[in-house]
């Protein structure tokens, strides 16, 4: 048989996989009985009903506290009820800067009765399955120079490696963690498993394998200290904390999941052999296994290599992770190493159980293999790691059928893995597909080096079409060439340069009719650069590294200015005039900062405005030159005329505050955005089975999809004119068809519909023709007569447009409006009023536009009140 290097997995038979084995002269046992998997085991004082367990493999969706998140407990009673007979939980800090990402799982004092209800329930779905019970180990971790807990890289390393370092861009003189930080970390470990045997968990694994903290450690033969050096320090934190914790906790068996073999030159990397890192040196790793066992041990769960970063030394995949190069031989080498170190160390210690794994590439010939080695001595039991992602309840139809189905085994794509690099939830993309692919895409359109990838298609256009698409006038073609090149903070500061909420706009604005609908690349090949994506990996990035807090000048000039306002327009134009040296006082109506787009954009698109602009003010806040005062209304809490006496200028960006509304509305008629503000705030979380949505703008989307989504049968869009004349952005209008509502077009509400008592019964509507256009430039509408009727609707939802309010119109008399009711200003390229020291921005002024363009009009006229105070521009 002729076997090629790096081939992927084409064997259709035992007897073709024999034929592979013996070409290549391997030694990977091979038989038809699987029998063995079903035999039941003694471990650690619990009765195991089979051989076969859940490796632990992270799925990345815990709640914010760290607690098991609704997926998490998908999983796991997915895996009871497929037939495990352990579950290996997966890695959950036990600290929050020992989290290799911010969806990781995180024990403490503070969410115990989560995993509790986890433990409860994965163990009820094995009851109901089987009526039986299964084993639950948690592994506790420390992910060390992995660690990420707010999503950028925060190492904490044990030793500096020449190998490793540069892997993490991390300097020479990086520190390592202290003694003393080791010496805690015991009592954390302790306190952990504690909280553990609370939750209901059989066993606590400390992990000290790919590389993480503990595993690291065992190869810091260059590290000064307790902690390093000789084994006995190397090996400390494992040996001491495993033995505190079977005398401390003695609810719980102690076990590790534990690196034999690390694939890195000595003296960097822990069981390989002196002179050539690709050899396995099982000398150290036995000695401790030895002293594991003496500590009182109940299971050893054995691992290789770092399966992310060295394939070849980890597990083979059939595509490689993106970014790294495949195997250099075949996948059943890297399977074959896997199992002879495994049986070096079960041979060696035979009445120790032994987890055996690395079988994934094998697919539906997993069971075979695996009982084949557990048959010679090579395992006692059969671990299945991203198989298990795939292949849920693999083992009930392996144990009750004899066989694995190889239509939903593992492909080996490494997309699970993907996810994890991306930051994502991370699942099967293949089997799992409803969930996981959305997942992988999600990931992979933020993911940074296919961002970058994208970002080198830039023509660098002179007079650049996409700048000149954006409202705010960023320069487009500079920012993303510094994102290319990798200079995240030339390319921020670029961004900030014209939009001071870089990141909010990237999250709210309309890129496809800004920015990327004027990029050139859309005529090329009708695939624009994803100019919003960079813009909003670039404010996140920024955000995490500390790079947006407001630039200060070291003196201030004296001067203050009210805001009224904390959208968008109030907060740009607070940031630009604290950049110039001016004190600000912002007045907001709510108790945070954000505007409309914070209080009515669902949370699906856009949350925790507070994020960005909490950044951003931070150092303003602590030089004590920006006072926010949440709760204060304009003309109940303070005049204006109070606030010209009080300060040097006043910048007015309020918004306006009133919706539009048909006419006299029955109980069972709302504002569009008060509906949205209220389901966002959860105030509001169910909705009639029929509800109808007045107007055709984006927050008559927002409100038609939200609607369904709380369960509405029937949504009905009504829209007077055509589809093409709506306003609404067209991915708006695309979100709203994908939910499933019914749009009415040509149909115009007159009134509504009231029982005796006051309550909607539906709104009257009537069909209509498109006449000649008006002065909006579109097609007047022009009702049919004789084609009245009522559209029957528990709930109806006006979003016909925003007006200024009775209170705030009360609020700034003495200024002049325009016939519309808006403020007007001197010009349309200027933001001063009627009131001499008073200036205006964003709704007040436009009625109503964009994020990106309020947050232009606030930065415009921070410009001129500076220039008027001042004397001086810029």
């Amino acid at each position: 048989m002729d076997v090629k290097r790096h081939e992927r997995f084409h064997l259709h038979s035992l007897d073709e996989l024999r034929q592979a084995i013996g070409a290549m002269g391997l030694h990977i046992p091979v038989t038809t009985d699987v029998a063995v998997l079903g035999d039941p085991l003694e471990l650690g004082g619990r009765c195991l009903p089979n051989r076969c367990l859940a490796q632990p493999m992270e799925g990345f969706d815990a709640l914010p506290d760290g607690g098991p998140g609704p997926l998490s407990f998908r999983r796991y009673a997915r895996y009871a009820r497929g037939g495990f007979g352990l579950i290996w939980v997966e890695a959950t800090a036990v600290l929050r800067e020992a989290r290799s990402n911010p969806g990781q799982l995180f024990l403490h004092r503070d969410n115990v009765d989560g995993f509790r209800r986890l433990v409860d329930e994965t163990r009820r779905a094995a009851r109901e399955t089987f009526g039986r019970d299964l084993v639950l180990i948690i592994q506790l971790t420390h992910s060390g120079r992995y660690s990420k807990p707010d999503g950028m890289p925060r190492p904490l390393i044990a030793h500096r490696s020449p190998v490793l370092d540069p892997l993490h861009d991390l300097p020479a003189d990086y520190p390592v963690v202290t003694d003393d930080y080791l010496d805690r970390l015991q009592d954390t470990y302790v306190e952990a498993a504690r909280l553990a045997a609370q939750a209901g968990f059989d066993g606590v694994d400390i992990k000290s394998c790919h590389r993480y903290l503990v595993s690291e450690l065992h190869a810091s033969f260059t590290r000064e200290g307790r902690y390093g050096g000789a084994f006995e320090n190397r090996t400390r934190l494992l040996r001491e904390t495993l033995a505190r914790i079977r005398t401390e906790v003695p609810g719980v068996f102690v076990c590790t999941r534990l690196n034999a073999f690390d694939a890195i030159r000595h003296p960097y990397g822990f069981g390989v052999d002196v002179d050539d890192e690709k050899l396995p040196d099982l000398t150290e790793p036995i000695r401790l296994v030895r002293q594991l066992k003496e500590t009182g041990i109940s299971v050893l769960n054995i691992s290789i290599g770092n399966p992310y970063f060295n394939p070849h030394y980890g597990r083979p995949y059939d595509f490689p992770i993106q970014g790294f190069q495949p195997p250099e031989d075949h996948p059943l080498c890297g399977i074959d190493r896997f199992l002879s170190i495994t049986r070096a160390i079960q041979e060696t210690f035979p009445d120790l159980p032994v987890v055996g794994s690395g079988y994934s590439w094998l697919r539906q010939f997993m069971p075979q293999v695996a009982a084949g080695v557990i048959r010679t001595g090579g395992a006692t039991l059969f671990g299945i790691g991203r198989g298990a992602f795939a292949y849920p309840d693999g083992v009930r139809d392996l144990l009750e059928k004899g066989a694995m189905d190889p239509a939903r085994c593992c492909v080996a794509c490494s997309g699970c893995t993907q996810i994890m690099r991306d930051g994502g939830m991370t699942g099967c993309v293949v089997r799992d597909s409803e969930i996981y692919a959305p997942q992988y895409r999600l990931g992979r359109r933020f993911s940074v080096d296919r961002l970058r990838a994208e970002a080198k298609r830039c023509r660098d256009c002179e007079e650049a079409t996409c700048t000149a698409g954006c409202p705010a006038h960023v320069q487009v073609p500079a920012f993303i060439k510094a994102f290319a090149d990798g200079d995240l903070a030339t390319a921020y500061v670029i961004l900030r340069a014209r939009n001071a909420l870089p990141e909010m706009c990237a999250m709210v604005c309309p890129s496809e009719v800004q920015c990327e609908g004027h990029c050139l690349e859309k005529l090329f090949c009708d695939h624009p650069i994803p100019i919003r994506d960079i813009q909003r990996v670039v404010c996140r990035l920024a955000r995490r590294a500390g790079m947006t807090g407001v630039r200060l000048p070291e003196q201030a000039t004296g001067r203050t200015v009210a805001v009224v306002g904390g959208g968008p327009g109030g907060v740009a134009g607070a940031i630009r005039l604290l950049e110039r040296g001016h004190a600000v006082t912002i007045l907001e109506r709510g108790e945070r900062l954000g505007g409309t787009p914070d209080s009515i954009i669902p949370g699906e698109r856009y949350r925790e405005a507070d994020t960005e602009t909490e950044a951003i003010l931070k150092p303003a806040l602590a030089a004590c030159r920006l006072t926010i005062r949440f709760g204060t209304v304009l003309g109940r809490d303070v005049s204006l005329t109070a606030l010209c006496k009080q300060h040097d200028a006043v910048l007015l960006a309020p918004g306006l505050g009133k919706g539009a509304t048909l006419g006299s509305a029955p109980n069972g008629v709302m504002q569009a955005m008060e509906f949205l503000r209220r389901v966002k705030t959860g105030g509001m979380k169910d909705v009639p089975p029929s509800v109808a949505v007045i107007g055709g703008g984006n927050t008559a989307m927002d409100a038609a999809v939200t609607a369904r989504q709380l369960g509405a049968r029937d949504v009905y869009l009504v829209y007077r004119r055509s589809f093409a004349e709506m306003p609404a952005w067209p991915a708006e209008r695309d979100h709203f068809l994908a939910s499933g509502g019914h749009c009415l077009v040509l149909t115009q509400p007159t009134g509504y519909l009231a029982d005796a008592t006051g309550r909607l019964e539906g709104v009257r509507v009537v069909r209509t023709e498109l006449g000649e256009p008006d002065a909006s430039g579109r097609r007047r509408p022009v009702p049919v007569t004789g084609s009245e009727s009522v559209l029957r609707a528990g709930l109806v939802l006006e979003a016909l447009g925003q007006e200024m309010s009775d209170e705030l119109r009360g609020a700034l008399d003495g200024l002049t409006l325009t016939a519309g009711g808006l403020v007007q200003t001197e010009s349309p390229q200027s933001f001063r009023t009627s009131m001499h020291r008073v200036y205006a921005a964003g709704d007040i002024i436009s009625g109503g536009t964009t994020a990106v363009q309020g947050i232009a009009e606030g930065l415009h006229a921070a410009d001129q009140i500076h220039e008027d105070m001042t004397g001086r521009a810029g």
